[in-house]
């Protein structure tokens, strides 16, 4: 295939199959609340896809002459398929159960303070360190045995951190990304919030790293060699330098290049639990925050919590506690509440953090304790689904990431623009047969990757090496190399031949004549 007919988007279907690689889609991965994929869980996610995939792969070849390929990766179960129940109308919420009830001889330790911080991750930890620092007297409840980190991408607008990559303040327009934030999300979303998120977040992130003295900072390029005592602590620029082939500007559904990550945000998430604990914050590990305590007028005076290795509580005596318990994926009963098409699709669930017996803590603790003292609940609930491409590996790439290249379900027909970012494109193969889909590439893929969108998940970097061992998780899915399509090869995620129709042949349940004729 010419590399003129693609960059052109003038491309027919029936050119493009010629030679090409496919990749099978199915359910991915699920999360609530969190708005970014962490690496670690996808691979778990993934690596159970790939082991129920219903195509085997061929041997490869080294010819350097167009082959095709397919990979494909079907949706574990993770849950049960129960019958699942939704708002019935009644206000009632079956997943809440009764608040417990403490009496004092119940009590085992009383403290006062000024703020309780109950849950020590991404949230909680800045939040403590934020109390600490205006001079509050502070405790944590944490149900984990040490803080959690999961998450290592965050979107930004303006700041001075942003500025060392000419990305401060004015470098995009506020209001087209609070636009777009709300369109996409129908309008669910608060104004209000997104409106402070674009004005705060810049100064935030400032304040953030400041923390960390030994936190290294990518500067020319977000590939660039990191020298050895920065490779385990390294901030980088997401889309630096913006390729000359990614037009953001021109995009449907743009990602804009705001977006920061870090090595791993364990070492600065450290460093800021430091300065909170440095300046008297009283932390609890393996202790979970069980219920508020309100007063006689409705208004928060404290909560209770309960320490692994105790049958008894602990009662913080304070006018504001901060719940940062994260989402409730782990919670069967509120997914089949909120979220019932992934427990009736039996979509894997993300789910890294646990406590000191091995239970999982995002389990809607705060929501519940919210909900018991009469804090309402949104009502509209976004399951985050995204697609990184067919048969993703260990790492959590698709073999070829999601990559608009074509795209069939097994009827044989394209049934999408495949040119969509994740989330969309996970919407899209979720009503198809199975809920798969094959993708397909040719072996010109090294070339045509310059001329893919720099987005989540998609693969738009070709190299002859491979990556450093320490390079971040989030830029490694932009990048591929020979030997990670080999490798997929090699462990039955993609299929190959040097004919369509060998290709086809391969392809459990797939409408060989139709798909000859795309």
């Amino acid at each position: 295939m010419a590399i003129e007919s693609f960059e052109s988007k003038k491309l027919s279907r029936r050119s493009f199959i010629s030679g090409a690689a496919v990749a099978t889609a199915a359910a991915a991965v699920t999360g609530l609340v969190g708005c970014a994929q962490p690496q670690a869980a996808a691979s778990s996610a993934s690596a159970s896809g790939a082991e129920s995939a219903s195509a085997s792969a061929s041997e490869a070849s080294s010819s350097a002459e167009s082959r095709a390929s397919a990979s494909a990766a079907s949706s574990t179960k993770a849950t049960s398929a129960a019958t699942t129940v939704g708002y019935d109308g009644t206000g009632a919420m079956p997943w809440l159960g009764e608040a417990p009830t403490i009496a004092d001889s119940d009590v085992e330790e009383e403290i006062d303070a000024d703020v309780l911080v109950i849950g020590l991750g991404a949230a909680g930890v800045p939040a403590l360190r934020a109390a600490v620092e205006a001079g509050a007297k502070t405790v944590a409840f944490e149900a984990s045995t040490h803080f959690n980190s999961v998450a290592s991408d965050m979107a930004i607008l303006g700041g001075e951190t942003q500025a060392k990559w000419g990305r401060g303040e004015g470098f995009i327009d506020r209001n087209l990304i609070i636009s777009e934030h709300m369109k996409e999300c129908s309008h669910h979303g608060s104004y209000e919030i997104i409106n402070r998120w674009a004005d705060v977040s810049g100064e935030a992130l400032d304040w953030f790293v400041a923390a960390s003295p030994s936190l290294y900072f990518v500067k020319d390029d977000a590939y660039e060699e990191i020298p050895e005592e920065g490779q385990k602590n390294y901030m980088f620029p997401y889309c630096y330098p913006v390729p000359e082939t990614y037009k953001w500007e021109e995009e449907d559904m743009p990602c804009y290049p705001t977006s920061v990550g870090f090595s791993s945000l364990g070492p600065i998430m450290s460093d800021n639990l430091q300065i909170a604990v440095d300046g008297g914050a009283d932390v609890r590990y393996s202790t979970r925050g069980i219920c508020l305590i309100t007063d006689s007028k409705g208004a928060i005076a404290g909560a209770y919590g309960k320490a692994a290795d105790s049958d008894k509580y602990i009662k913080v005596n304070c006018p504001a506690v901060i719940l940062a318990t994260g989402d409730y994926l782990a919670n069967e009963e509120m997914m089949k509440f909120y979220a019932p098409q992934c427990i009736e699709n039996e979509i894997p669930i993300l789910s890294l953090d646990f406590d000191a017996e091995g239970n999982n803590t995002n389990v809607g603790d705060g929501h519940k304790m919210g909900a018991w003292i009469g804090g309402a609940i949104e009502q509209w609930h976004a399951p985050i689904i995204h697609h990184m491409g067919g048969g993703a590996g260990p790492d959590g790439r698709g073999v070829i990431g999601n990559n608009g290249y074509l795209w069939l379900n097994l009827r044989g027909k394209r049934f999408m623009n495949e040119d969509l970012p994740g989330q969309q494109l996970e919407n899209q193969v979720e009503l198809q047969p199975q809920r798969k889909a094959y993708q397909f590439f040719d072996s010109s893929w090294p070339e045509q990757l310059a001329y893919f969108p720099m987005a989540h998940g998609v693969a738009c970097i070709y190299r002859e090496e491979a990556l450093p061992d320490y390079t971040a998780s989030g830029l490694r899915i932009n990048v591929r190399t020979k030997e990670d399509i080999e490798a997929a090869i090699d462990e039955g995620r993609c299929l190959t031949s040097d004919t369509i129709e060998g290709l086809l042949a391969q392809i459990e349940g797939m409408d060989v004549e139709t798909a000859r004729l795309r």
